[in-house]
């Protein structure tokens, strides 16, 4: 006689069960949602090609771009090369408007803006258009005439530990002025002030003391409220490109401010989750006469390509007077 093996209706449902959760693990787990594209920027890992982002910007004047010339006095296009090739990222260049294009926009539109504000707006607005395009959930946008910490990815994954940070709609990896909300910047202004000119041996020590503790602690995220100067180095999620997209267009057609009031009116209007990087590790790069910002250990000097070590410099330019 056949045997039948009857299974009871308990056992039925939990393999059914179990088949479902097998078929979940083999299709894929999901990363943490922290990782997950949102209305704010989506960070990855700071160690990767594109330094946690999805994709570097960078934007580049053609009469800059002199790849004839010897490496010490190369173009800043090639300058930046040669630092993603030290720190081991990514670039995709972007060619800036030039004054005879943005003049040719203005008279098409009948923009109000300035042709210099044309151009530097148009340039930033055809990379948003970019990321809008190709659905880029996060991006770094570089000026060419940059300079950057050597240890550029750790300090990163240092400053973006901070989870909060993360979710952010701007970030500001490079400011040139200093920042009211950063930690510690309040305090380390106020003993700068203190008789800069002083020979007594307390307030030296004291001044110098706070200079090397300021530069020396680890890299943090913060959330900036009071941003200025830094539209040469800064990060925007994929829902601010779309806002900024619009906005840039909006205000060609007026006699406005230029991409460094814009960028910090968004940070600081409220509506935007808008973050800094402090200290910050990417400088602008300035001739020898202006000066410049201070970086612990320069890129572009350890390959000499610049001749001055900025690791005596202010970090801030309203710091250089009393950093001295």
């Amino acid at each position: 006689m056949e045997s039948h093996t009857h299974y009871s209706p308990k056992i039925l449902v939990l393999g059914a069960m179990a088949a479902m959760g097998l078929w979940l693990v083999l299709s894929g787990i999901k990363h943490p949602s922290y990782w997950q594209p949102t209305s704010g920027g989506a960070y990855m890992d700071a160690l990767n090609s594109t330094l946690g982002f999805h994709r570097v910007y960078a934007t580049y004047d053609s009469k800059s771009d002199s790849s004839g010339q010897t490496h010490r006095t190369a173009g800043h296009r090639e300058n930046l090369e040669a630092i993603s090739r030290l720190v081991g990222f990514s670039v995709h260049f972007v060619k800036a408007t030039t004054s005879e294009q943005a003049a040719a926009l203005q008279r098409q539109h009948g923009f109000k803006a300035d042709a210099t504000s044309i151009a530097e707006l148009d340039t930033h607005r055809r990379i948003y258009a970019d990321m809008v395009a190709n659905n880029i959930q996060s991006a770094l946008v570089l000026s060419s005439q940059v300079d950057v910490e050597i240890d550029l990815k750790m300090r990163l994954a240092s400053a973006m530990g901070h989870k909060k940070a993360r979710h952010y709609d701007i970030l500001f990896l490079g400011q040139l002025y200093s920042d009211k909300s950063e930690p510690g910047a309040s305090d380390v202004s106020a003993v700068l002030k203190q008789s800069p000119t002083s020979a007594d041996s307390s307030l030296v020590q004291q001044r110098m003391w706070t200079k090397e503790t300021f530069l020396s602690r680890k890299t943090q995220s913060f959330r900036s409220m009071f941003p200025n100067g830094v539209s040469h180095a800064y990060a925007v999620s994929g829902h601010m490109a779309r806002r900024l997209d619009r906005r840039l267009k909006h205000r060609m057609k007026r006699h406005d401010h230029d991409l460094d009031y814009i960028l910090a009116d968004v940070a600081m209007v409220g509506l935007s989750l808008g973050y800094g990087v402090s200290p910050p590790p990417i400088a602008m790069h300035c001739s020898e006469k202006m000066g410049g910002q201070h970086l612990s250990q320069s890129a572009l000097y350890a390959m000499s390509l610049r001749a001055e070590d900025p690791s005596n410099y202010a970090p801030y330019i309203d710091w250089i007077d009393m950093w001295k």
